[in-house]
C-alpha cells in the first residue's frame, strides 16, 4: 500500500516538474510569490497592484513585504525593558542581535525574533 503511494506521488511530482511553469504563467495570467497568488489584472476591490509581482488580495493577504515583522527600533524597545545600555549590532533577517548590559553590568549578546518578539541571550 505504501509502494503504491510512493509510486503515484513520484508520478505525480515528475509530471508537474516537466511542465514548463513560463508557458502556464502566461496561458493562466498567475503567479506565486512567497505564498501569495498575484494576477496580472485586478479581480475586485480591496486588490493592491505590486509593481514586479502584479495584482492580489490586500484585504486576504495584509502587506505581504512586511510580513508582521517587527522593526528594528520596535525589537530595541523590547530589549531596553529587561536590559540597560542596548545597542544594536544587527537588524536584517529572522533574528536581529543587540549588545546591551544586565543589571550587574556584564556586557551580554541578546536576540530577537523578527516576527514573534520573542527574546533570548546568547
Amino acid at each position: 500500500m505504501f509502494k503504491a503511494f510512493l509510486v503515484a506521488g513520484s508520478v505525480a511530482l515528475s509530471a508537474f516538474a516537466m511542465a514548463p511553469a513560463a508557458d502556464a504563467h502566461t496561458r493562466a495570467g498567475v503567479s506565486i510569490h512567497f505564498g501569495v497568488p498575484f494576477y496580472s489584472y485586478r479581480v475586485g476591490p480591496g486588490w493592491r497592484y505590486n509593481r514586479g509581482y502584479g495584482w492580489y488580495n490586500y484585504n486576504r493577504y495584509g502587506d505581504f513585504n512586511r510580513r508582521n515583522r517587527l522593526s528594528c527600533s520596535e525589537a530595541r524597545r523590547i530589549v531596553d525593558r529587561r536590559y540597560d545600555r542596548v545597542r544594536v549590532r544587527e537588524c536584517n533577517g529572522r533574528t536581529y542581535t543587540f549588545t546591551a548590559e544586565n543589571r550587574r553590568g556584564k556586557r551580554i549578546v541578546v536576540y530577537v525574533n523578527s516576527r514573534t518578539g520573542a527574546l533570548w541571550r546568547g
